[in-house]
């Protein structure tokens, strides 16, 4: 499995109801896309749950690479270039996922750890399965996703659920986004 996101800063006085319209338009067109295991649409607010910046930033579940690079590389992906312009795609490796869909709004944090060279993988990975069996049974998580990047040599955590005070005990300083549509 590949987790994959890709992040559009907005300007801090940028209308994010232009991109809440969007996801509510177009965020239909990705529900059962070959492959795609969970698709967040995650905004951030600027104001909004201590965020200090606006943010669009999907967050991507793939059981299969075919079906991720169909969408970036056949067309889906092109409307995200037209309308903001050239970004980076980051993916990770997967380690460990749950996804449970919901159609009330949800909570994401998306944390990023670098993975430093003096890091024992063992310990860590062992850590971060230790902390997947606490979550993914949790009756206030509704996805959790551990994945890492041996290019960038980054961990990846991504949690979701329509508990807010629980997303924020768990937050590491990031961005809080809202999730208006799950694929």
């Amino acid at each position: 499995m590949i987790a994959m996101q890709y992040n559009i800063k907005l300007p801090s006085d940028y209308n994010m109801d232009i991109i809440k319209k969007r996801v509510k338009d177009n965020g239909f067109k990705t529900d059962g896309f070959k492959g795609l295991e969970m698709k967040s649409y995650l905004i951030a607010e600027k104001g909004k749950h201590r965020n200090i910046e606006n943010e669009y930033a999907p967050f991507y579940l793939w059981s299969q690479i075919e079906g991720m690079n169909k969408f970036l590389l056949e067309g889906p992906f092109h409307n995200i270039l037209n309308s903001f312009g050239w970004t980076s795609v980051n993916t990770w490796q997967v380690i460990h996922a749950t996804v449970k869909k919901h159609k009330d709004i949800q909570y994401a944090i998306v944390n990023k750890t670098k993975i430093m060279p003096r890091d024992d993988f063992g310990v860590l990975f062992d850590r971060q399965k230790k902390n997947f069996e606490l979550w993914k049974d949790s009756k206030w998580l509704s996805s959790c996703i551990i994945s890492y990047n041996p290019t960038t040599w980054e961990l990846c955590t991504f949690l979701q659920s329509n508990h807010l005070e629980m997303i924020n005990e768990v937050t590491d300083g990031g961005l809080i986004y809202e999730s208006y549509h799950v694929s």
